[in-house]
């Protein structure tokens, strides 16, 4: 199996991803009912994160906390939901690639959700 070396890798990752997050039935509600995301223009925004994570693109442009914040004040979020996040971020990465660009990917990946997670606590918007 080979590392993420392009976009295009990125963007095959986060489209398998981001389709067994729409069809999870935990993590899917809160995307598809909730936050009602628009995924054509949505996936752009998140391909341009990672891509600005993994490969330095530098094009993405945004405040990726704020929207979460907003989807916690209309639906309760709890660590659980970060655990399943993680969870299918995982196997599908593990199922894309392996490598050091990999590796990066999952490290920053459980330290967004960590982060996100204590934010979200602090500022009482974690349902524990």
């Amino acid at each position: 199996m080979r590392d993420i070396e392009t976009e295009a890798d990125i963007a095959y990752f986060l489209d398998c991803f981001y389709a067994r997050v729409r069809q999870d039935p935990d993590l899917g509600p809160i995307f598809n009912e909730v936050a009602q995301v628009d995924w054509p223009v949505h996936m752009p925004k998140i391909r341009a994160f990672w891509s600005g994570i993994l490969l330095g693109t530098n094009t993405y442009q945004g405040q990726p906390m704020r929207p979460h914040f907003e989807l916690a004040q209309k639906t309760p979020i709890r660590p659980a939901h970060f655990d399943r996040w993680l969870a299918l971020f995982t196997q599908t990465l593990g199922e894309c690639f392996a490598g050091e660009r990999a590796s990066e990917a999952l490290l920053r990946a459980q330290s967004i959700a960590a982060v996100m997670q204590t934010r979200m606590h602090q500022i009482g918007l974690l349902v524990v």
